[in-house]
């Protein structure tokens, strides 16, 4: 194929891709921001609906607060050491009783005055009496009525110092400059916000003698608006934060909330905006919408707070966190985008299936020709048509599979020798170890027993003469200590010779069937109470069930005793040596581990430890693991080691258990 018709298909490709693309995507565009803007306006009406449920619910609680103050006025009037009290004007036995029913009501005010309207008894100051409080709005109401009456009242500080200092400074607070918030000249609040009540009081005979008043201050209060909150919106939470919230504002300032700080703190002395104040404050309206609370979005409404005489003096806020509808909105933005998306994704995958189906067979096959003779043998053109380029195909593939079979049948060779070469490299490397190692040990097995017989008759002299010379000196002769190192030393050499002895000797076997578990048990019990042995701890964990094999027993004592001695050698300071014993069914082989918790045998070391006279100690030998090593090569055994520096060393002991497979 040229390179003009691979631009040409190239070409149409493109423009089929394109089509489809602008065909699917300018509707789904439409539709996504259709739908989010639909979407948006529904989650915002379902919200400003539900916070306006929230705050009809939130002025009914706080309209329940001024109801039960009343009521509670109004019952307590009636109590006969109340009106008795204002009949006889007497206050002496009211102080217990007064300050009783301020405690259970939760009241931070609670007064008495007669008739005309001045204090009889003030229950948080009762030194202060007299003062005339017939202008105060509630108690000309009840004086006029005669009725019970309760709202909300701004209190001056004057008022407020005259129950007591304390709850003066509860109420004033210093303005706390918030953006958005209107100008203002006021940096302070002196007042106080209260819900306040009074009701009538009569004697039992109907004669009416006084007022009795009472009221919760609001600023610092927050009793109310935590009520609010859990009875609205059920102490919900989102992503760790309160969704509802609700404030108490006196004039524009927060003087009760339960809006956070970033520090968590209540955010009191903040301002609300210029466009709330002015739509609640000025206009005596309920404002609604979204609404920047402190640090986050809330969608809120606002209403007015009024006081006796029907003049708005506060607001009432609830809100509910903007955040989760936010996600909400999110969520279905990314659903609509996901779904344009995929549709978009779809019909470029349709346009260029069909692209490709147009122009692509030559070319496929072109380009795995290519390919091939390039050495990739995993080439297929899949081409399903009745035509010529479905003909050329079939044929092709045909070609490829031929090609494809006789490059694996000659692979396969290739690997077949190649695992057989390595195979037998493997076993004359083994053979010819083995035999070097047999050389090697019949060779020095000669010259150890020609060594030891030339040696062995003078050495018996020395001990002798050098034995009875020392026994000869007095206890102080200074020639003793010279004549004590010529004994050891000779001692020293007497044991090589055996030792080169029992190497060249070889005794042959005399096999019996022995328990390779009994073998074990036998040497741990000789060498457990030894003094080298006080701080090895030995353990064994022997399978009983291991057949018998056919070994020389005091031999095999000899193995397993120069290993446990060489473990324990090992240890100097002590550790332990574990004797496991296991049966192989599969090669019919008895095993016998004994590992050791000492430092390990690096492994340049582990390739000479089994020769002649190589020894790692300062009074070895070096014929302990060579004599060893002979007596499983005459069992028809093996000995091998596992060990790392630092990790402890494990001696394996391997002997048959079939009688066919032991030469006697």
């Amino acid at each position: 194929m040229s390179a003009n018709e691979n631009k040409s298909h190239s070409s149409i490709k493109a423009r089929l891709i394109k089509s489809f693309t602008v065909a699917i995507l300018i509707p789904s565009l439409v539709t996504a921001v259709a739908g989010v803007l639909m979407i948006r306006a529904q989650i915002y009406d379902q919200a400003q609906v539900r916070v306006t449920s929230d705050l009809e619910s939130a002025k009914e609680i706080y309209s329940n607060y001024l109801e039960r103050l009343k009521d509670s006025l109004r019952i307590h009037a009636t109590r006969m050491i109340v009106y008795g009290a204002l009949e006889r004007n007497d206050p002496s036995n009211l102080a217990a009783e007064m300050e009783r029913v301020r405690n259970a009501e939760r009241l931070d005010v609670l007064t008495l005055t007669d008739v005309s309207g001045k204090v009889f008894y003030r229950t948080c100051n009762p030194a202060l009496v007299g003062d005339d409080q017939s202008g105060d709005p509630f108690v000309q109401y009840v004086l006029q009525k005669k009725l019970p009456v309760s709202s909300t009242d701004i209190v001056r500080r004057e008022e407020l110092l005259k129950e007591s200092k304390k709850l003066a400074d509860q109420a004033s607070m210093g303005i706390t400059p918030t953006p958005m918030a209107g100008p203002t000249g006021k940096t302070q609040i002196t007042s106080g916000m209260m819900m306040r009540g009074a009701a009538p009081i009569f004697t039992a005979s109907g004669r009416f003698v006084g007022v009795m008043t009472g009221g919760v201050l609001l600023n610092r209060n927050y009793a109310v608006v935590d009520k609010i909150r859990t009875t609205v919106f059920k102490e919900e939470s989102y992503k760790g934060q309160q969704v509802g919230t609700a404030t108490i504002f006196q004039d524009d300032v927060r003087i009760s909330t339960n809006v956070r700080n970033d520090d968590g703190s209540r955010a009191i002395t903040t301002r609300v905006s210029a466009e709330v104040a002015d739509t609640v404050l000025e206009r005596n309206e309920t404002w609604r919408g979204p609404a920047f609370v402190v640090n986050d979005w809330y969608i809120a409404a606002y209403a007015p707070i009024r006081n006796l005489s029907g003049n708005t003096i506060g607001i009432l806020y609830v809100g509910s966190l903007e955040r989760p509808y936010m996600d909400i909105l999110f969520r279905n933005l990314l659903v609509y985008l996901g779904i344009t998306l995929l549709a978009v994704l779809l019909i470029s995958i349709v346009a260029m299936k069909v692209a490709a189906k147009i122009s692509k067979p030559i070319h496929a096959i072109a380009d795995a020709a290519h390919k091939i003779a390039e050495g990739d043998y995993s080439q297929k053109v899949d081409i399903s048509s009745d035509d010529e380029i479905g003909f050329l195909a079939n044929n092709f593939n045909t070609m490829v599979s031929e090609l494809v079979r006789a490059h694996q049948e000659l692979r396969e060779w290739a690997e077949t020798l190649e695992r057989k070469v390595e195979q037998r490299t493997t076993e004359l490397r083994a053979m010819q170890a083995h035999l070097i190692q047999s050389e090697k040990l019949a060779g020095v097995g000669k010259l150890a027993a020609g060594v030891a017989h030339e040696i062995n008759n003078p050495l018996t002299c020395v001990l002798t003469n050098s034995s009875l010379m020392l026994s000869d000196l007095p206890p102080d002769d200074p020639r003793r200590e010279d004549l004590q190192a010529i004994v050891d030393e000779t001692l020293r050499c007497r044991k090589i010779v055996k030792g080169l002895l029992d190497f060249a000797r070889q005794t042959k076997p005399q096999k019996q069937k022995l328990d390779l578990n009994k073998v074990a048990e036998d040497v741990m019990a000789l060498v457990r109470n030894q003094a080298t042995f006080q701080n090895i701890n030995l353990q064994s964990e022997l399978d009983p069930g291991i057949p018998p094999v056919l070994a020389d027993a005091d031999q095999m004592r000899q193995v397993v005793l120069n290993i446990i001695l060489n473990a324990a050698d090992a240890m100097p300071q002590g550790g332990t040596i574990r004797v496991h014993s296991s049966y192989e069914p599969a090669t019919k082989h008895a095993v016998l581990r004994i590992s050791d918790t000492g430092p390990g045998i690096p492994a340049e070391i582990q390739n000479r430890m089994f020769e002649p006279f190589f020894t790692t100690k300062k009074t070895g030998t070096g014929l302990g693991l060579a004599i060893v090593y002979g007596i499983m090569e005459r069992h028809k055994g093996s000995l091998r080691v596992e060990s790392a520096s630092g990790r402890g060393t494990t001696m394996v002991v391997t002997l048959p258990t079939g009688i066919d497979t032991i030469d006697d």
